[in-house]
């Protein structure tokens, strides 16, 4: 991914200007134009550029604002969020592949999200299968047939070198029927290990209210993620001096950011 400007981030994260109009955030995402794709612009386009490392223009921080409950992973509890009246959360874990995660979903099945920090792969030639994967699971989470056809709005694919360290960021933005979904991977090939170790993130909700679950349900989650919760500065899950939004691999201490 592209190196992100710490002061730009900061600027984000921390929310300087918290004591702005509730409506602000909103006014100020309606105009983004997405980065690496054409024609889609607003609170979505916004929520895609952050994925792909671009400053969001946020005069504060997202903020669950009815929340109705929290989902812990029950192994590693500081993988926690809260979530909103009306949804309901899960921890996730594959006996196979070994990874951490949570699940977070509406009760009506509409709205659904994703983040799995780590997940170790073997086998995998091409980032394109980890991503497909992701995608249907998307399209099954909310009842969707693929059959019925879909149509990428947003795309990259793109890989650099972290010293001997592959990394590569994959995203997608998709409409499919009456929703739209944003999936996105980061893999990390370490030489000589046979493995892809990849996070990954899924979000979606209806395309008549993406917007507005962008603004408070998905960005509030990616918020809680980077930020900890005792306004302290940005969590560093593995300790090595390398903000999670930063690092290639923040569960491995002795992979971090390049300056």
């Amino acid at each position: 991914m592209k190196k992100i400007k710490y002061l730009s981030i900061a600027m984000i994260l921390i929310g300087v200007l918290g004591c702005s109009k509730d409506d602000a955030t909103t006014e100020n995402l309606q105009n983004v134009q997405a980065q690496f794709c054409t024609d889609y612009s607003g609170p979505g386009a916004a929520y895609w550029n952050m994925a792909n490392g671009i400053f969001l223009p946020l005069d504060e921080v997202p903020i669950i604002k009815n929340p109705g409950g929290r989902v812990s992973f029950i192994e590693q509890p500081l993988l926690s969020l809260e979530y909103p009246e009306g949804y309901t959360g899960t921890g996730i874990r594959d006996v196979q592949n070994f990874p951490i995660g949570i699940d977070i979903k509406r009760l009506d099945n509409r709205v659904f999200f994703r983040w799995i920090p780590n997940v170790s792969l073997v086998g995998i030639s091409d980032f394109n299968q980890i991503i497909a994967q992701e995608i249907n699971t998307m399209f099954a989470e909310v009842g969707y047939d693929p059959n019925n056809g879909f149509e990428p709005i947003c795309s990259r694919n793109e890989s650099q070198n972290f010293e001997s360290l592959l990394v590569n960021f994959n995203g997608r933005v998709i409409q499919f029927g009456e929703f739209t979904g944003i999936v996105w991977v980061r893999s990390t090939i370490v030489p000589g290990l046979g493995t892809v170790n990849s996070a990954i993130q899924i979000s979606a909700a209806p395309s008549a209210e993406y917007d507005a679950r962008t603004l408070d349900t998905f960005l509030p989650f990616n918020f809680q993620l980077y930020v900890r919760p005792d306004g302290g500065g940005f969590i560093d899950n593995d300790g090595d001096g390398s903000p999670a939004h930063l690092d290639p691999d923040d569960n491995d201490p002795n992979v971090r950011h390049q300056s």
